[in-house]
């Protein structure tokens, strides 16, 4: 398949950037003939039984805390990010025009100096 000839085009002309982009492949010893195999017993597994099963749901619960924490039943925190307001985006992106309008003449001024 496709991704076998760009495995092995890739094996070929840039090892380096080959075994950063497949590592994971690299290290499950699978190469583009391997995988090509994997995916075809796949598909025949599929093939004798279609029907899907779902998954049990491991019953995780979530808690919102202050500034958009999150904390899981399972010990797990992660932070949401609010969404802002147009108007703050707009102040958030006049800020960062200023700043580097700012950082442009202080470098300006530095070069007249010397």
């Amino acid at each position: 398949g496709q991704v076998k000839d760009y495995m092995e085009m890739l094996a070929e002309e840039d090892p380096t950037k080959y075994e950063a982009h497949f590592s994971k492949y690299i290290a499950g010893d699978l190469d583009g003939e391997k995988l090509e195999e994997m995916y075809t017993e796949a598909h025949e597994k599929i093939r004798e039984d279609p029907e899907h099963e779902l998954a049990e749901k491991k019953g995780i619960t979530h808690a919102k805390g202050e500034a958009g924490q999150m904390t899981a039943s399972d010990g797990t925190e992660h932070v949401r990010n609010k969404k802002i307001t147009l108007e703050q985006r707009r102040a958030k992106v006049a800020a960062k025009i200023a700043a580097a309008q700012a950082k442009l003449l202080a470098a300006d001024d530095d070069e007249e100096d010397e």
